[in-house]
């Protein structure tokens, strides 16, 4: 009786312990993916401060007895630090590196892309049904980070991120790049017109142009200019829209210009994620209006807001200069962005770009701008 007892008992402990080992062995496997985590939040809190303005995504699972890391990142800092982490938490372990520093290598040397079309959406999934984040202009040049299906995931000279459909880029390498930035000469003046197939109000147009698109111009006579588009097409604008760019300094602008750009866009419609002139959200208008004036700020309010100058208005407000950026919102988080046109009136896009005051006489007073005000910057030296 006692070695029947014996035997049942030898055996249940013989069947029970796959069951102690499958046990350990997942509590390990979540242990270690919640070491992963935990390390990996810690990464991207240090070297990633505005996920708008860089990539990173980092995850592990264990699949056929393999670890496999998996991810992209911008930040050579963080990448590293994700290689780093690897190291440590699987020491010899099979493990399998699929973590990558964009750009793609599938990419090449195709690394560049430089916008043709006057205006192309970005959108924050690559598809055309996804919500626009932003904007880019012809004649500026993006960095490719990588391809999907038609799809590229880019990088602004302003840093900002997302994703273009092919059609509104030309895709070249660094060459290609060096040779358009070498010769792209000048930039729209305008809000809006046509680059005609000849030089004839009347002929075919070849594309639009909006306010601050860039292009290779020649002389054509003493009205029109050749325009060179980044691949390839040719058409006909009127000289005097055109400007050379990048010439101006910043203690050469005068705040009546950047007012006087302002006030041109009156009326425009809102668009959120909108960076030009045919349609804006708030810090898109400010973007695109200091750009006329080769004043690169940042894309959105938030990040608008960490630059220039702090200025304290005086009782009157009459330290409040024009071209001064009004920055509103709820506590510590700025939500919107306005262009002071002296004390306390100020231009914005709010619906469509209009003028609005925080001054309870003026008959532009707007009840909701003063009770959301937070506090003002200053970008020009004046």
């Amino acid at each position: 009786m006692n070695r029947i007892r014996i035997q049942t008992h030898f055996w249940s402990i013989v069947l029970f312990l796959p069951m102690i080992f499958i046990t350990l062995n997942c509590f390990n496997h979540t242990k270690r993916i919640s070491n992963f985590d935990s390390r990996k939040d810690q990464i991207r809190k240090k070297y990633i401060n505005d996920g708008s303005l860089a990539v990173f995504s980092a995850n592990i699972d264990k699949i056929d007895n393999i670890w496999i890391i998996k991810g992209e990142t911008t930040d050579p800092t963080a990448y590293q630090s994700i290689l780093r982490l690897k190291d440590s938490l699987f020491k010899n372990n099979n493990v399998k590196n699929n973590f990558v520093l964009l750009p793609d290598p599938a990419l090449n040397d195709k690394v560049f892309g430089i916008v043709n079309v006057s205006v192309t959406p970005m959108r924050e999934e690559p598809r055309h049904s996804s919500q626009m984040v932003d904007q880019a202009i012809m004649g500026n040049v993006v960095r490719l980070l990588k391809n999907d299906n038609g799809w590229y995931l880019v990088q602004t000279h302003y840093d900002y991120v997302g994703w273009i459909n092919k059609s509104g880029l030309f895709v070249t390498n660094e060459s290609g790049k060096n040779n358009w930035q070498e010769k792209a000469d000048k930039s729209f003046t305008g809000l809006q017109n046509l680059i005609r197939s000849e030089p004839d109000n009347n002929s075919l147009p070849v594309s639009d142009i909006v306010l601050n698109n860039i292009v290779i111009s020649e002389t054509y006579d003493n009205d029109w200019s050749l325009i060179h588009l980044p691949d390839g097409r040719k058409g006909y604008l009127k000289s005097k829209s055109l400007r050379y760019f990048n010439t101006k300094n910043q203690n050469n602008i005068y705040p009546g210009n950047i007012i006087s750009d302002a006030k041109r866009m009156m009326g425009t419609p809102y668009l959120w994620g909108g960076n030009s002139t045919k349609g804006n959200d708030c810090s898109g208008f400010t973007q695109t209006v200091f750009k006329a004036n080769n004043i690169q700020i940042p894309r959105d309010a938030r990040q608008q807001a960490l630059i220039g100058t702090p200025i304290l208005p005086s009782k009157d407000w009459s330290n409040i200069l024009p071209g001064d950026l009004l920055f509103f919102g709820r506590g510590n988080r700025v939500t919107h962005v306005g262009i002071s046109l002296g004390q306390k009136d100020f231009i914005d896009q709010g619906g469509k770009v209009g003028i609005n005051s925080l001054d309870k006489v003026s008959p532009e007073f707007n009840k909701g701008r003063l009770e959301s005000f937070l506090f003002i910057r200053r970008i020009l030296n004046q």
